[in-house]
């Protein structure tokens, strides 16, 4: 059974854990202060640091997996452990930049429309991926498992506009 795997529980702390700072900083209990850190002369404050870094680790670790596995037709266990954790730590960094952009005040209130589609489709990868990678529902993946590809495929394409919009 799946719920027997210790690789199970971590998946699901950090998924409590990303549920968790989401919770805390949309009600404001804490908030990533906001001053601006220049990185490489980019300009930006430490929230769209934090967010750019989810994005990078998911970004490197679903390439790097996509790459070994249809490219160079080599499945990878410790790669993919690499790939299901990888993203899920990125989820959390990108799950505390979202939640900061939405909680911000109307007076200066972004426009969401990118980042509401890049975190949909996340959620969806991550619900996808999850539930495949620890077989939750066996009998289910063969209706879902399209789900996982097309979902990681909008995400990296619409990070990718989003980045655009905001610069």
């Amino acid at each position: 059974m799946f719920y027997r795997r210790p690789s199970f529980w971590i998946a699901l702390t950090i998924i409590a854990v990303s549920a968790i700072a989401v919770f805390i900083v949309y009600l404001g209990i804490a908030r990533i202060p906001f001053f601006f850190i220049n990185i490489l002369r980019v300009e930006n404050s430490p929230v769209h640091w934090v967010g750019w870094a989810g994005s990078l680790i998911i970004l490197v670790t679903t390439a790097s997996y996509s790459l070994r596995k249809r490219a160079l037709h080599k499945a990878s266990s410790r790669l993919l452990r690499l790939h299901a954790f990888g993203n899920l730590f990125g989820f959390l960094l990108v799950s505390i930049h979202f939640v900061h952009q939405v909680t911000r005040p109307a007076s200066n209130y972004p426009v969401l429309g990118t980042g509401i589609v890049v975190y949909s489709a996340m959620l969806i990868l991550v619900l996808t991926g999850f539930t495949t990678f620890f077989q939750v529902k066996p009998a289910w993946v063969k209706y879902y498992r399209f789900l996982h590809p097309a979902a990681a495929f909008t995400l990296l394409m619409v990070i990718i506009m989003h980045i655009v919009h905001g610069i």
